[in-house]
């Protein structure tokens, strides 16, 4: 949904299962002509172009609003960024934004008294409504907009925000946007409605197994809406489940590195554990272990790890085997390599940490020997 759609990213959840049940309730009466009906398709026809103010700043105004950035927004309201006749949908738009819907409603008729035939001021009122938890009255919004300026683009983009909130509707109101986007495409507050729609057409694809088309409509909404988490973390998903492990964690790792959720290590080690267990299918034995490694760091425990856990034993029993020989011809180096790549595959291993320790030693670093050998003491 358009980021007018919510107050903050965090309430995004909330909104849409607020808003969405009650679009169905929509009266015999009205249903004709202000409930969406499933056999309508985008219509393309010719309109006019309109001229939008394109200085920088309110361009930039346009976008903070469209992915709900409120403070950035007010900020160049405050400074003066001006787009002319649109400046009051803009501050309407602003005033949604932080759930001063009544506000944000009587700017909309004041703009609407004096552009009675603006489509832009009808779609704008659409979408506040929408926001607002009453899609009912955004169709009407919408209906009065076409019959008075025709299937303008931005109507249509009222039409599919609408529709995304319709359950079921997430390939209808795709469809309003692309067309939308494709009669203007530089029509404002479409990113982040796409963003939208291609992540809920891309789950209804996961779930009908149809993984090319998931993966398509991921990559949309991640490439609309950088900063998505839910649309990264559905490309997770999809990834996963076309057995790219790596591309998955890879994904995951970055969304848990800006600090944008709580703790996912717990699903990156299970995914560390699946590509371990990938690996080992092609033969991959040494990136099996590197997974199965990360697994462990992240906090699977051996009963989890199983197989995993087993082969890392086995492994840093052949590493320290490899150190004994590389110390017992003199390979001081190589020895001190292999024990610390046992210490990779089990941390606690005692026979890796106390040999570790006696190389350390002879090399003089007496602190890290001390210390090995204070954790072998105390196991």
């Amino acid at each position: 949904m358009s980021q007018l759609l919510r107050r903050s990213r965090a309430a995004s959840a909330f909104l849409w299962a607020a808003c969405a049940p009650a679009f169905v309730a929509c009266s015999p009466g009205e249903e004709a002509s202000a409930a969406p009906s499933a056999a309508q398709a985008p219509v393309a026809t010719r309109v006019e172009q309109r001229t939008r103010a394109q200085t920088p700043e309110v361009v930039a105004l346009r976008r903070h609003i469209d992915f709900g950035e409120l403070d950035e927004a007010r900020a160049l309201l405050r400074s003066g960024a001006s787009a002319d006749d649109e400046s009051s949908l803009l501050s309407a738009r602003c005033d949604a934004l932080s759930g001063e819907f009544i506000a944000a409603l009587r700017t909309i008729e004041s703009a609407r008294t004096g552009s009675p035939s603006d489509p832009d001021v009808y779609a704008t009122a659409a979408e506040i409504y929408a926001a607002a938890g009453k899609p009912d009255a955004a169709w009407e919004e919408i209906v009065r907009g076409t019959k008075l300026c025709g299937e303008a683009p931005e109507l249509l983009r009222a039409k599919g925000i609408v529709w995304l909130l319709r359950e079921g509707g997430a390939e209808r109101g795709l469809a309003f946007l692309e067309a939308a986007r494709a009669q203007d495409p530089a029509l404002p507050f479409v990113d982040r409605a796409l963003a939208q729609a291609h992540l809920l057409a891309g789950k209804n694809a996961l779930r009908v197994s149809d993984l090319d088309g998931a993966l398509l409509h991921a990559r949309l909404a991640c490439e609309l809406d950088r900063d998505d988490v839910d649309s990264r973390r559905f490309l997770a998903d999809v990834l996963a489940a076309r057995l790219d492990f790596v591309g998955a964690i890879e994904i995951l790792s970055s969304v848990s590195a800006a600090g944008e959720l709580a703790s996912l290590d717990g699903e990156i080690a299970s995914l560390e554990k699946r590509a371990g267990m990938a690996a080992l299918i092609t033969h991959d034995r040494e990136g099996a272990l590197t997974h199965f490694a990360a697994a462990r760091a992240l906090g699977l425990s051996d009963e989890e790890l199983a197989t995993g856990a087993r082969l890392l034993l086995e492994e840093a029993r052949a590493r320290v085997a490899a150190g004994v020989e590389a110390y017992e011809r003199g390979d001081v180096a190589a020895a001190e390599a292999r024990f610390r790549s046992a210490l990779v595959c089990e941390p606690d291993f005692i026979e890796a940490q106390n040999h570790l320790a006696v190389v350390l030693f002879q090399r003089r670093d007496f602190a890290g020997a001390v210390a090995l050998w204070q954790a072998v003491l105390t196991r």
